[in-house]
């Protein structure tokens, strides 16, 4: 009985959106002034945040009469793993989406000051007609109530070992607060192309951020997850599904960045508008590549193409009919300012081209596989590292350039303190290639490419600091884009020193035989086997000794079992100082009783979350810079 009553508040939900675009139709077509919308979202919100709890309930409870829950969880499931396993499939990852899109309309109702009920009414109408679509979609197609009588199974089917750690089961909420917020901007966007004026600009600007927030530490926590996780020990592997979240957060960086203009100088409007689109139809697109099937991926979701059609028609309809309200328009006769050569505007443009350029060249090729396949007749191709690597890496180069020195530019002026900008970019070079030398071997051009974006962006942040030492309210009012900017230097960094100077060595290796990989001795000491609630795990222990500092500790990698979903999960070992970290995987075990070992040293590789981090808290400290200020 408790899945119908949340099936039936999925229902009011669903009923509820109609309602909500109905009368914001009304209000545009006959331009009449209705009730205010916001209480209905507010009790939109609340029924699908009632729906959510009733598949939480049946998940808690174990009640394998809802397939869903059979297929996704086990009774030995711990119960925080049955709690996020709600997600861990597409039907509740999808009722999981329409709640946070419904959270974001209810926060914008609650927050936003307009003059006029009309012009909000507006922004939620259009809010409303991306939910009642995924609403819809979840409701008709992709059901998480869907009975499954006569049960089959007392012990359902198990969660998927991959999503039964705590990085994963935040990580695609994450994402998907930051999916739904840009919603939000869209909204925004095509009330501004349906006439809503007021301050369209700082509040596309405003809640855009936040939702960047969410999807840089989604995306870090994603990469966190595959480093530990997967056995590989990699951090980012171009797979489409990455992909798909990177896309949207390159064309949000851009829309940032382009609403600051149109907010300060009343420049690139429409081009500000076109990328508040495209962010949610670069978040529709990766959801349909994810959910459709037609990419091989260790994030994809189990699917029929059927879905993925609906999907994909879905994307098609909202783009067509943003596109039809951005051609319609009124134009602007205003005549924009004009800027010059070396202006902020300028230096802002030319950083929205490329990230732009970025995402475009990402996407292609995340879907040349598809286009290839379809053209010659169900042949295969794969695109990996090696083309987005050489395509993405002198973009990035160019990017960081601009980002960098654009820092230090004015409104509409060309002035800029280009000697302290030089100087400081060199000392900061020759600090990184003294560094380099005397921590590394001699650097390659990856690593010295890594070093110039570096020093690019340092010496930005360092000027922009210094000339406003004696005014410390610019400092606090733009604290957001230091700390970003910091944020995105010391990634590169750590990207660069990783790729360029990481050691690796696979070894076959037996009870009492050792290995040496730089500076550490290890030996296979001891195995046993460790029962937990639902798997049980073959763990060996290595005795570690570091020559270069003389001390002795243990790791322990270890291969899980899975027995209700006979899967087999490497659980790799890592210890982690001030200059690396080691990491360890077992492989396979051999018919000599012997391991497979991967055994690598990764410096600075906790540099590229440590960027992230600061990047979110840029975002953070960007929206809530007014109570700085104060």
């Amino acid at each position: 009985m408790l899945p119908e009553i949340g099936n039936f508040f999925l229902i009011l939900s669903f009923m509820t959106a109609c309602f909500i675009f109905l009368l914001s139709s009304y209000a545009y077509y006959f331009n009449k002034d209705v009730l205010d919308l916001s209480r209905l979202t507010f009790l939109n919100t609340i029924f699908i945040l009632t729906s959510f709890i009733f598949l939480e309930i049946a998940f808690l409870s174990d009640d394998f009469s809802v397939l869903y829950v059979a297929s996704n969880s086990n009774p030995l499931l711990p119960n925080y793993f049955k709690f996020a396993a709600l997600w861990g499939g597409h039907e509740g990852s999808m009722l999981l989406f329409i709640l946070i899109l419904s959270i974001w309309i209810s926060l914008f109702s609650y927050f936003s000051k307009y003059s006029k009920t009309y012009d909000k009414n507006m922004v939620l109408g259009f809010a409303g007609l991306i939910f009642l679509c995924f609403s819809g979609f979840t409701f008709f197609s992709s059901n998480p109530f869907e009975r499954l009588l006569p049960i089959a199974s007392a012990m359902g089917t198990d969660l998927n070992p991959l999503l039964q750690d705590i990085a994963f089961t935040i990580h695609p909420p994450m994402l998907y607060f930051g999916y739904a917020g840009l919603v939000i901007p869209f909204a925004l966007a095509l009330a501004k192309c349906a006439g809503v004026n007021y301050a369209w600009a700082s509040n596309i600007r405003t809640w855009t951020i936040l939702p960047w927030s969410f999807l840089t530490i989604g995306i870090a926590l994603g990469s966190w997850w595959a480093y530990y996780e997967l056995g590989w020990g990699g951090w980012w592997f171009w797979d489409p599904v990455e992909n798909s979240s990177l896309i949207p957060w390159l064309l949000s960086t851009a829309l940032i960045h382009s609403a600051i203009v149109s907010d300060k100088r009343n420049l690139f409007n429409n081009w500000t508008i076109m990328l508040a689109i495209l962010g949610v139809i670069g978040s529709f697109i990766g959801m349909f590549l994810v959910r459709s099937g037609i990419l091989t991926s260790v994030h994809t979701f189990a699917l029929d193409p059927e879905r993925g059609l609906i999907l994909l028609t879905l994307t098609f309809g909202i783009t067509l009919y943003a596109f039809v309200l951005f051609f319609r328009m009124p134009k602007n006769k205003i005549k924009e300012p004009i800027y010059s050569f070396f202006s902020k505007e300028f230096f802002l443009l030319i950083n929205n081209a490329l990230l732009v350029i970025l995402a475009v060249i990402i996407l292609f090729g995340t879907i040349y596989p598809i286009i290839y396949d379809i053209f010659t007749g169900g042949k295969s191709i794969t695109v990996g590292a090696p083309y987005f690597n050489a395509v993405t890496v002198p973009i990035a180069f160019f990017l960081a350039f601009f980002q960098g020195y654009g820092v230090l530019t004015n409104w509409n002026e060309s002035k800029t303190n280009n000697k302290l900008y030089i100087i400081s970019f060199f000392l900061v070079l020759i600090l990184s290639l003294i560094f380099s030398y005397f921590l590394f071997q001699k650097p390659d051009i990856f690593v010295i490419a890594s070093y110039l974006m570096f020093s690019a962006l340092v010496a930005g942040l360092f000027v922009y600091i210094y000339l406003n030492l004696n005014n410390s309210k610019i400092l606090l009012n733009n604290i957001g884009m230091i700390f970003a900017h910091a944020g995105i230097a010391i990634m590169i960094l750590g990207i660069g020193v990783v790729s360029s100077f990481s050691l690796s060595t696979e070894v076959i290796i037996g009870k009492g035989e050792s290995t040496n990989i730089g500076d550490y001795n290890l030996t296979l000491t001891n195995e046993y086997l460790e029962k937990h609630s639902n798997y049980y795990s073959e763990i060996a222990e290595f005795e570690v000794i570091d020559s270069s500092n003389e001390s002795a500790f243990s790791l322990f990698p270890e291969k899980s079992y899975y027995p209700a979903s006979s899967n087999v999960m490497t659980e790799s070992a890592i210890r982690i100082t001030p200059k690396h970290d080691l990491y360890i995987s077992l492989s396979e075990k051999l018919d000599s009783e012997k391991w497979i070992a991967k055994i690598q040293i990764k410096p600075f590789v906790r540099l590229i979350w440590l960027g992230a981090i600061l990047m979110m808290l840029g975002g953070f400290f960007s929206i809530f810079r007014k109570s700085l200020t104060r």
